[in-house]
């Protein structure tokens, strides 16, 4: 098995917000893929794992492949999502 290292940049400007473009450029170097119709807001896994954006605010969440359904607020933390995604995965 590859060890996964990832490297999120901060933004430049405090406060500049990026979407959740970090945490699906994170998951596509992860081996998610991005879904046909919405490639810049939901990425797949073969696992049946899906994370998607819902909002312009960047709330987003977690379809596990167990059924299992989390929510993340647009605050949180990159690292908690992009975790909880490749857990999700992995389980």
């Amino acid at each position: 098995m590859t060890d996964l290292h990832l490297v999120i940049p901060q933004p430049e400007i405090k406060g500049e917000w990026l979407g959740r473009l970090d945490v699906l450029e994170a998951l596509e170097a992860a081996g998610w893929t991005g879904d046909d119709n919405m490639p810049l807001s939901i990425v797949r896994h073969p696992s049946g794992a899906v994370w998607a954006v819902h909002n312009e605010e960047g709330d987003s969440g977690l379809d596990c492949p167990n059924r299992a359904v989390i929510e993340f607020p647009s605050d949180a933390p990159t690292v908690v999502i992009v975790a909880a995604c490749l857990a999700a995965a992995s389980a």
